[in-house]
């Protein structure tokens, strides 16, 4: 059985804790992209067993597109396509990657990220009129499996 879940709006990445004269201070930002992520999860969770074993997890995380990238009617030169395509910019997909295994430990949706074995995470500009969000989906392996993809 596989989780799947959807965090609504801007992905972010997990911040690093920055000390002023100090004291540990987080951002504000990322504090408030895991509590909707938390709340997604657990939103998504109806009748979910908290997994406690190895486990692999797929992310698809989907980035408004700036507007240079937004085709545009009678244009003359090439225009970028209307669905989603690869997005090189920030934020990094490992960062995000990291705020979202969090946030699945926080939920309790998993009992510790050190168990995901196998770990697929891909950024897109998304298409044209859809919002941005990062689609989540995981599924347990089994203890003894020689390859981490046993969905």
């Amino acid at each position: 059985m596989n989780f799947t879940a959807t965090i609504p709006g801007d992905p972010r990445g997990k911040g690093s804790v920055r000390v002023y004269n100090g004291r540990a201070m987080k951002d504000a930002k990322t504090a408030e992209y895991m509590t909707r992520a938390i709340l997604a999860f657990q939103a998504a969770a109806g009748g979910w067993t908290r997994l406690d074993g190895p486990w692999w997890v797929d992310l698809r995380v989907f980035v408004d597109r700036p507007a240079r990238l937004i085709p545009k009617a009678r244009a003359r030169t090439p225009q970028p396509p209307a669905g989603e395509f690869v997005a090189p910019c920030k934020p990094d997909v490992d960062n995000i990657a990291k705020a979202v295994l969090d946030a699945l430990v926080q939920a309790g949706i998993v009992v510790d990220d050190k168990a995901c074995v196998s770990l697929r995470a891909r950024k897109f500009y998304a298409a044209v009129g859809e919002p941005p969000e990062v689609r989540v989906t995981l599924g347990g392996v089994s203890e003894w499996s020689t390859t981490a993809e046993d969905k």
